[in-house]
């Protein structure tokens, strides 16, 4: 696995990032992520504190990819493994059942 460093957003989340507009937002952003590089994209564009607000409103199965992406992006794992494999396989069949 290649490793790269990650730019990830410093600025505080001021009161327009945490708005209802900008929420709903990072949160359709959130949503639409597909892949990890996605969302090392959006960790680089929105503060920290905008993404873990946005996030609640995120469906729950992609909540769950994204933390399982936040793991890996923080190295928190070191080996994929075929049970990982089979679960993302698993979410990505069963990702569309999250409704907006």
């Amino acid at each position: 696995m290649e490793t790269k460093k990650l730019h990830i957003c410093k600025l505080e989340a001021t009161q327009e990032w945490l708005c209802l507009d900008a929420r709903a937002y990072i949160a359709e952003c959130l949503e639409a992520c597909v892949t990890v590089e996605m969302l090392a994209d959006l960790r680089e564009i929105f503060p920290r504190q905008a993404l873990t607000v946005a996030s609640v409103q995120v469906c729950e199965l992609q909540r769950k990819r994204i933390q399982r992406w936040l793991k890996e992006q923080n190295g928190e794992v070191h080996d994929l493994g075929e049970s990982s494999q089979v679960l993302q396989s698993a979410m990505d069949t069963s990702l569309g059942q999250c409704s907006s």
